[in-house]
């Protein structure tokens, strides 16, 4: 016999009314999902997050009253047990920072595959980090480059330092 996979429980933030109904629609109906509640605003996803206490909030990165990043970080400070993955069309290496620095679990563009973001879901659900591979590698760079400035700074401070 096998166990029971546990439901995770959903609040999905857009503010284009068809988007949130086409993810309602995706999620709602495979098995492990449930949509608990909607919301188009960063201050209806704080007040939803607080009503419902969801496991995971799909959430936009631009809102029409401030920044999806400034909810995630809002939400995370309340309830943090509570992920986040951020779900925007942008591929924007400063708002993927942002976002981590947030708390969010995932960073996933609109373009992802139903499937993939499914399968996303599940791996956040099970205490998983993710982002996706189109802004990857750009977060990767910029990360490198930080860190190559440093190293390059500290090495030019000791060489001008007297032996």
């Amino acid at each position: 016999m096998t166990e029971a996979q546990p439901v995770l429980r959903l609040l999905v933030v857009d503010d284009h009314e068809v988007v949130r109904q086409g993810l309602v629609a995706l999620l709602d109906r495979r098995e492990g999902f449930h949509v608990i509640a909607e919301a188009g605003t960063v201050a209806e996803s704080i007040e939803a997050a607080r009503r419902f206490q969801p496991d995971i909030v799909i959430m936009d990165v631009r809102l029409p009253d401030g920044s999806g990043i400034e909810a995630c970080r809002e939400i995370r400070a309340e309830l943090p047990d509570t992920r986040v993955v951020m779900l925007t069309s942008y591929p924007d290496e400063e708002a993927v920072l942002s976002a981590i620095v947030a708390g969010a679990s995932g960073y996933l563009l609109k373009q992802v595959r139903a499937r993939d973001l499914v399968a996303a879901l599940e791996s956040v659900g099970r205490g998983e980090s993710l982002l996706d591979p189109a802004v990857t590698e750009k977060v990767l760079e910029r990360v490198r480059d930080r860190k190559s400035t440093r190293l390059n700074s500290s090495h030019s401070q000791q060489s001008r330092m007297p032996s």
